[in-house]
C-alpha cells in the first residue's frame, strides 16, 4: 500500500511546505493535468455547476477535499472507491477525539469548519 497526497500547486511549492512543516509522506503536483478535476475535486469557474460528493454543487472555491482509492493490477490501474466531504473525517483524527467531548467541533460561527486549525509553526510560542 502507498500513501500520496495530490495537489494542483506546483511541486516546487508542494516540497518548500512539506520541507516547513517537516514533513515527509509522498507530495505530488497535479497542476498540468485533469486529476483532480476527473475525480470532482476541483472546480472551473467557467463550467457552473459542478458534481461533488455524487451530486450537484454551486460554490464559490475552486477546491474542495476528497480522498480516492485505486487497485494495481499488473499494468492496469483501477478507481476503486472515492469519499468526500464529511466522508473523510475519519482521517482527519482530530475530528475523532472532538467528536468525543460535550461540545463536539463547535464550530459555529467560524466562516468555514476547519477555521481553528493551525499548522504546527503557526502556534505562539509560549
Amino acid at each position: 500500500m502507498s500513501l500520496v497526497a495530490i495537489s494542483r500547486a506546483p511541486l516546487a511549492k508542494l516540497d518548500a511546505y512539506k520541507q516547513r512543516l517537516g514533513w515527509t509522506f509522498k507530495w505530488v503536483s497535479s497542476g498540468n493535468g485533469d486529476f483532480n478535476y476527473d475525480y470532482h475535486v476541483s472546480f472551473a469557474p467557467d463550467r457552473g455547476e459542478a458534481t461533488y460528493n455524487y451530486g450537484p454543487k454551486t460554490f464559490g472555491g475552486s477546491d474542495l477535499p476528497g480522498f480516492s482509492v485505486f487497485a494495481r493490477a499488473g499494468e492496469s490501474t483501477f478507481h476503486t472507491y472515492s469519499v468526500y466531504s464529511r466522508g473523510i473525517d475519519p482521517m482527519n483524527a482530530t475530528y475523532q477525539l472532538l467528536d468525543l467531548v460535550p461540545k463536539g467541533r463547535d464550530e459555529d460561527g467560524f466562516k468555514f469548519p476547519m477555521e481553528w486549525l493551525r499548522r504546527n509553526n503557526e502556534y505562539d510560542a509560549a
